[in-house]
């Protein structure tokens, strides 16, 4: 059997079942070409270059099991084969933290572009709610001159993101910060970069089975889903520089945003390679703001 001829039958087998795929993948293919990138370490160029190359017998088994395994388990496939990419990159991936996947990959690899203008100086950023830390270490790849906190809740999902930063030997670049959000964050920064938890939880109980092997901290947030990133909204120009910026994802719940808050011009950024639901705010305009979003909480708290 060749690679090509193994490519087309995992994506047959992917195929044949109601599997959902989202967590870093789109379609069979995808998955198929991550199981092939995986088992002979080599990047998607290399395999689509190598088609016509024999497989062992021992390869195919391998390929097998992790197809058996992705259908049988409803697990992510990067929870199988405990690596996802990034921007490119690979990550390491466990249980720990949710799959990478998030379109503020196409912003990190245009370094922020034409937002921010300071690629070139040196600069400092925040990634709030890391998960793996994809966001933050590769935001310090694609921008050398800039020193990157990231930080999480979950202790379990710093200690993997500390792994993927030894990975890529950042520990001069990027560092690890426990916190409730702003909770132990004490620099301001030049960019606050954030894909919080935004589902909630009559939402998380219809997902995907797939969804349900991630941490449930990771994706689900109080009052409709709006509870941590309107804290964030409320809280992040304290931490910014003056001419500071936020990145935030909600996903879907861009229109609930909208929506709840109709004074609110939110600028929604449109994206080349697929994606929705990333916001950004000059530090001026979360000033301008704060009372809105302050007022939402206490509401939310009274009720």
């Amino acid at each position: 059997m060749t690679k090509e001829q193994l490519f087309i039958h995992l994506v047959e087998e992917l195929s044949s079942t109601d599997l959902f795929f989202g967590h870093s993948a789109i379609d069979a293919e995808d998955e198929a070409m991550m199981i092939l990138m995986h088992l002979f370490n080599e990047s998607t160029s290399e395999v689509l270059n190598s088609g016509s190359s024999d497989v062992s017998e021992t390869i195919v088994n391998q390929a097998e099991q992790i197809c058996y395994q992705r259908i049988s388990q409803r697990k992510p496939l990067a929870y199988i084969i405990k690596k996802a990419w990034f921007c490119g990159m690979e990550f390491k991936v466990d249980e720990r933290a949710l799959v990478p996947r998030s379109p503020i990959a196409e912003l990190i690899q245009n370094q922020f572009k034409p937002w921010f203008s300071k690629e070139n100086q040196s600069c400092t950023a925040l990634d709030l709610c890391t998960g793996s830390g994809c966001i933050g270490i590769s935001m310090s790849i694609f921008m050398e001159n800039m020193k990157v906190d990231i930080s999480d809740i979950s202790m379990e999902a710093l200690q993997l993101a500390d792994e993927n930063i030894k990975k890529y030997n950042l520990e001069n670049q990027v560092k690890a910060i426990h916190s409730d959000l702003f909770e132990n964050i004490t620099g301001k920064y030049d960019l606050i970069v954030t894909n919080p938890p935004y589902v909630s939880n009559d939402e998380f109980a219809e997902l995907p089975q797939e969804y349900f092997a991630e941490p449930k901290l990771g994706l689900v947030s109080e009052n409709s889903g709006l509870d941590i990133p309107v804290r964030i909204l409320l809280r992040a120009a304290d931490y910014l520089t003056e001419d500071g910026l936020l990145f935030l994802e909600v996903g879907y719940s861009d229109e609930l945003l909208n929506d709840t808050f109709p004074e609110i011009d939110f600028e929604w950024i449109e994206f080349l390679n697929g994606g929705e639901g990333v916001c950004v705010f000059s530090r001026e305009k979360l000033l301008e703001y704060q009372p809105v979003f302050s007022k939402f909480i206490q509401q939310q708290n009274v009720l």
